[in-house]
């Protein structure tokens, strides 16, 4: 939905659109899976933290275009196919059919590997 007008502080809109068959009700960002170990001292305190790996989350809420094929574009424990997402691992993928629009909910994890 286009926002005509705002009235008061201007704010950010839109979830944006992804390439083909679905359009994004919602994209959360900025969520990390992080692999960390943690070394005390010799008292118990927190010494060093290593962190061995930090990978992206993201989170999609979409609505799918008659043509949609999230059983291929999103398949759980795989890469995802859709053009968009080629870098990240699907950690779930669960579609809604109801009477109203199709819905599928998608997370993902960015592993910076494609195969």
């Amino acid at each position: 939905m286009t926002i005509v007008n705002q009235i008061g502080e201007t704010l950010a809109v839109g979830a944006e659109t992804i390439t083909g068959s679905y359009i994004v009700e919602s994209r959360e960002v900025d969520g990390y899976d992080v692999d960390f170990e943690d070394i005390n001292n010799e008292d118990g305190a927190l010494n060093t933290r290593l962190i061995f790996k930090r990978h992206q989350k993201l989170r999609l809420s979409l609505i799918n275009i008659d043509g949609a094929a999230p059983e291929t574009d999103f398949v759980e424990g795989q890469i995802a196919t859709h053009a968009d997402f080629t870098d990240y691992f699907v950690d779930s993928a669960k579609t809604t059919k109801s009477k109203s629009a199709h819905r599928t909910e998608v997370e993902l994890t960015n592993l910076g590997v494609t195969v």
